[in-house]
């Protein structure tokens, strides 16, 4: 078994194809619509994991937080970067929002930003 993919509802979804192919790599795989929707979906892949990032004209916003861990539901998704620093400065030019790298537990370092949705990702440092 492995996770195939992560499913992510955006504001605006070029922009949000933009933000994953710019910062991580991520490369389109497939654009569709179902009949009856009034949305569209875009397929992103990075190594082994498909992103979809869903787009509707009526949209709900989440009530998600990452700094409270007791809420039930998806706190964020991990990509694991060769270096965090290096990767934070670059991401720091394109004016994303980032919080400072940190020491990790079960990494040498971590740090999290948030997408122009703001969901959260990890960048994450294997020791």
């Amino acid at each position: 078994m492995r996770i195939h993919h992560l499913a992510i509802g955006v504001k605006d979804l070029e922009e949000s194809v933009q933000f994953y192919q710019q910062c991580f790599g991520f490369k389109e795989q497939e654009r569709f619509t179902k009949e009856g929707w009034d949305g569209k979906v875009v397929i992103l892949r990075l190594g082994e994991v498909n992103l979809e990032l869903f787009h509707f004209n009526e949209q709900i916003d989440s009530k998600d937080n990452h700094n409270k861990f007791n809420v039930i539901g998806l706190k964020h998704f991990a990509i694991e970067v060769n270096s965090v620093d290096e990767t934070y400065q670059k991401l720091k030019k394109l004016n994303v929002d980032i919080d400072k790298p940190q020491l990790g537990t079960t990494c040498t370092k971590f740090c999290f930003l948030r997408d122009s949705n703001g969901v959260v990702i990890e960048l994450y440092e294997k020791k």
